[in-house]
């Protein structure tokens, strides 16, 4: 077999994976394909295909396909695993990427031709892709060249129950804290007193546990 490389595109979208999780499993990562596969399939360097050899434009020997090991650890558990690779073909259904061809995770297909990219029963018998989610490229220069960000960190990243979980807790507490202010400024207000910045009076008390019984604390 002749050297090979994986496509650019493909090799951004693992670097953006080891920058979420540094410390991953990679285990279950794959590029290039073992005796399993067959030679029409991605995992084989296109010029050492017969199969594969015209579907691009170039003589690089490259391979246009990723397996990415799901088991993490990943910042959010296995649910935002989940929910970034649903965001990938989310994205290219929205059509805001156009690098991948289809996607297989966890005994579902996408695909780019079949489907617009909805996701549908995956039935092989040989691997039902629970173990890793598999990227496969398009065979178009553009495209395979394309190493933009894939929108699994900063702000696109998925958020997960944890991430909304905070939100949430962060804005109750904050509305607590604001109504209480101004509940209490209002009572020392109505009864003449200066204001200030806590709830000293028994019934500004009174109303700030009120308020926190009802909103939670």
């Amino acid at each position: 077999m002749s050297d090979w490389v994986l496509v650019p595109c493909l090799v951004s979208l693992r670097a953006e994976f080891n920058a979420v999780a540094p410390k991953r499993d990679r285990s279950s990562d794959g590029s290039i394909g073992d005796a399993n596969h067959t030679s029409a399939s991605d995992h084989t360097p296109d010029e050492d295909s017969d199969i594969l050899r015209d579907h691009d434009a170039d003589a690089k020997n490259e391979v246009h396909a990723l397996d990415i090991d799901s088991s993490g650890p990943w910042p959010g558990g296995a649910a935002w695993f989940d929910a970034a690779v649903k965001r990938i073909v989310d994205r290219h259904r929205r059509g805001e990427d156009n690098r991948l061809q289809y996607v297989i995770w966890n005994r579902q297909i996408a695909n780019r031709e079949i489907g617009n990219w909805r996701w549908r029963a995956y039935t092989s018998t040989t691997d039902p892709h629970t173990g890793h989610a598999h990227f496969s490229s398009r065979y178009t220069t553009a495209q395979e060249q394309d190493t933009r960000p894939w929108g699994l960190e900063g702000d696109d990243m998925p958020l997960n129950s944890d991430d909304k979980s905070f939100i949430t807790s962060e804005v109750q507490a904050g509305s607590i804290a604001a109504l209480t202010l101004v509940l209490s400024e209002a009572y020392r207000a109505a009864n003449g007193k200066a204001a200030g910045p806590s709830a000293e009076d028994r019934r500004a008390r009174n109303w700030r546990d009120y308020i926190r019984g009802i909103m939670g604390d």
